[in-house]
């Protein structure tokens, strides 16, 4: 990989936003990184949906994610589980045989300045 020294005509490559929220929260660093991929794909991506309420969710199986970051489908759903427990991801199973309806949750009052 070609590097390069930043400057102030220097534009970003492609990023994900990483909520500072994350930091202090005491779950393991690939909950955080799957949570922030999810975020981004709920925020920019074409997978995302919207149910009837106008909420926004994700429906994927969990190899995914899992080529994204270069885990397997069980540590992704393994991070999944943490990030439920915590309350940062609510799954609904709607059919068998289909992917789970993924909410991507925010903590209350985080975007309020």
């Amino acid at each position: 990989m070609k590097t390069d020294y930043i400057t102030s005509g220097s534009t970003l490559p492609p990023y994900l936003a990483y909520p500072r929220f994350l930091l202090g929260m005491n779950i393991r660093l690939t909950a955080k990184e799957v949570y922030a991929i999810m975020l981004d794909m709920t925020l920019n991506s074409d997978m995302v949906q919207t149910d009837k309420r106008g909420r926004r969710y994700l429906a994927f199986y969990n190899k995914t994610i899992a080529e994204i970051i270069d885990r397997t489908p069980s540590t992704v759903a393994q991070s999944l589980r943490e990030l439920e427990v915590v309350g940062l991801v609510e799954k609904k199973l709607i059919a068998l045989h289909t992917p789970y309806h993924i909410y991507i949750k925010l903590p209350a009052g985080e975007n309020e300045p």
